[in-house]
Order: C-alpha cells, then structure tokens, then sequence
C-alpha cells in the first residue's frame, strides 16, 4: 500500500481521525506526514507501508536532525534556519506513533516499527518570557481609544490572564465568556474553564457591547477582524500580525513575541505569586502535570479557578490608571 497520494494510507488515516481532532491539530498531522513519506522517499527510498521498518524511521529522525528542510512539506524554514529542533520532531514523532499504531490495529501491518523507536533527548533549557517591563511597553504601544487598539489590549491581557493557546483565544466563542471564566477547546477538543481576573472580565463586556462589530449577527467568535477583516473571525494569522507590530513598536528584538511565550509568561509570574503547580496545570490544559513541570524549569515552588485572582499578573497592572492616562494623552 502506497504511504502517498489520493489512495494512500495517510490519507485515510486522517479521514478517519478528522473528526477527533481539531482542525487546527489535522492541519499540523497532515504536514507531519507529508514531510515523513517525503523523507522516507528521498533518504530510505520507501513508498510503500509494509516497507517501512524502525530503522528507516530512525534514519528520518537523524535526517531531520541534520538536515536543512526544502521538502515539498516544509512551507516555512525552521526557526534557526538550518534544522528542525529536538522538540520539534519529538513532537513529529509522536504523530509518527499515532500514524503507525493505528495501521497496526487496522492490520494494514504484521509487525508496528514505532515500537522501539525512541525520540532523542530533549534540550535542557529553560524556556523565555516576559518581563513586567516588556509587558508595559507592549500595553502603552497600543491606542486603546481606538476599536482595533482596545481589542489588540484585550487580547494581550487575555494571554496574559489565562495562558491559553493561540487556537483557543482564535477559537473562543462570545457565549463562553462569563463573569468569573471562559470555556476554552483545547488539545483532543477538551472543553475546561479558565478563570480571568474581574478587570479583564469588565473589559471583554465592554469589547462586547461597544467594539465588536459582527459581519453576521449569528457570529459566535469573540476576537473580529478590523479593516479589510472587519467583522469576521479574527484568525492566527490576525494574531501573529499582532506580535508583528509589537516587536517593531517596542523595539523587543532580541527574543520571540508569540502567543506561546504570553503562556509561558503566565506560568511563571502565576507560580511567583504563590499559585499552586498542580491547578495552574489543569487552567492550562496539560493531561500530565510533567508537562507543566518542562515548562517551568526555573521554579521548585508548589487554587487554580477559585484562586485565580489573587495569583493572576493582572494584579501588577493598574487598568484603571491605564485607561484614564489614554484618554489624557488622546
């Protein structure tokens, strides 16, 4: 059986997983295995499923590792424009495994090669974020008596608030905002709720019921579009425009602006006011508090909805103080 194309394997796997997943995470499977069979061609010339063995496998690990991407799968270079990172294909092999196990229990396999295939050894760092004085040139970088400069501070303190993913500030429905939390999709479409601190809880109503200008009336997303975008959802892209225009703002070049590094953020100033690990964990959305534990390398300390307000960074920033302070300027 072809690995590729209209009939092959992959194809079907995913078809028969989409609705597992969200669409967000089939897009991310899909380039994963694109970007195997490609390797497995170029580097092992396999095709075929029944081909495929642990060694070709590890011979794609070890390609990947070394190698400058420019695979038909590769829309962008990686991020230091040689290789993929170790955390990146640990990521890709866990796809891998997903890929293969599911061929075997289908019996499109007599023996599964992700069995003893291992996933190399991840990098010992410690992972960036923010500081309060970053946060505070990004928030008065922006003109908050504008439509698009008050949603673009709202987003900025909804990452910071909550920690929540790109896909779920993307993805979050007007109607699972409330007074106290928000519903969040996460990973494997798990719903869970996300405390916000009561300041950021006043703005959203007022994003709401002043800036948000629905193309459709029946619109469920919250974050809109403004300008060419006006009125329907604002996408990832939207989002990363946005960490665009802030690094060239406040002159922050010297380290990544993403919507990732706002929950790394979150994390560690939660943690530094005296937030539990085991219940910032479930606000963030991770099965294993192990995860949690990578992301905070840097903290031994060990609440989450209930808490939230005490711990969340909010509490450094004087909103109100803020606010009034546009208005003066403008």
């Amino acid at each position: 059986m072809k690995l590729a194309g209209e009939n092959g394997v992959t194809r079907h796997f995913l078809l028969d997983i989409e609705m597992r997943l969200s669409p967000h995470t089939l897009t991310s499977y899909r380039y994963i295995l694109t970007l195997l069979t490609e390797t497995l061609e170029l580097v092992c010339k396999i095709i075929d499923l029944e081909q495929v063995t642990v060694i070709h496998l590890r011979q794609c690990v070890q390609f990947l590792l070394t190698h400058h991407i420019q695979l038909e799968a590769s829309r962008r270079p990686p991020a230091n424009g040689l290789t993929l990172s170790i955390s990146t294909i640990r990521g890709h092999i866990q796809v891998w495994k997903v890929f293969f196990n599911w061929c075997y229990q289908e019996e499109l396999i007599e023996k599964n090669p992700v069995v003893r295939l291992s996933a190399p050894k991840p990098d010992d760092r410690v992972l960036p974020a923010f500081t309060e004085e970053q946060i505070q040139k990004m928030f008065m970088s922006l003109d908050t008596s504008t439509e698009m400069g008050f949603r673009d501070y709202l987003i900025l303190l909804l990452l910071l608030d909550t920690g929540i993913r790109l896909s779920e500030i993307t993805g979050l429905e007007v109607a699972n905002v409330h007074d106290t939390y928000i519903k969040v999709m996460g990973k494997g479409r798990k719903e869970r709720e996300v405390g916000i601190h009561p300041d950021v809880s006043k703005l959203l109503w007022k994003y709401i019921h002043k800036y948000r200008h629905p193309k459709d009336p029946d619109e469920k997303i919250l974050f809109l579009g403004i300008g060419k975008g006006a009125g329907v959802p604002l996408g990832q892209g939207g989002v990363k425009h946005l960490m665009d225009r802030l690094k060239k703002a406040t002159g922050i070049d010297h380290m990544r602006l993403s919507a990732h590094v706002f929950r790394h953020t979150f994390a560690k100033m939660y943690l530094k006011q005296g937030g539990d690990l085991f219940k910032l964990s479930r606000e963030l959305g991770h099965s294993n508090v192990k995860t949690t534990q990578i992301y905070l390398k840097d903290f031994n300390s060990f609440d989450a909805r209930k808490e939230h307000n005490s711990y969340s960074p909010i509490n450094r920033f004087n909103l109100k103080k803020q606010l009034k302070n546009k208005k003066k300027q403008n």
